[in-house]
């Protein structure tokens, strides 16, 4: 499923879906795609995980590069938007 992708989208959800996307986070940090990774962020749901981020790429954890991965908007036609750019 994952080759023939042309992006990958996170809606709110739970465990599973967290582990999801980071996997596919770290596919792209790896080389293992190119593919759009976004978020639809309904009512700033992500708001926590996009500010984890950030401290974590300030703290040197995540390469500033790699923190362009996540592509977020608080709806589909804004998020499908991006992801097209």
């Amino acid at each position: 499923m994952a080759r023939q992708a042309d992006a990958f989208i996170a809606l709110p959800g739970g465990y599973g879906t967290l582990e999801e996307l980071l996997e596919v986070i770290t596919w792209a940090q790896l080389g293992i795609h190119d593919k759009p990774v976004g978020l639809l962020n309904v009512d700033g749901y992500y708001n926590s995980l996009l500010s984890f981020i950030d401290k974590a790429v300030d703290e040197g954890f995540i390469a500033p590069s790699a923190r362009h991965i996540i592509v977020s908007a608080q709806n589909a036609q804004e998020l499908l938007s991006k992801l097209e750019v």
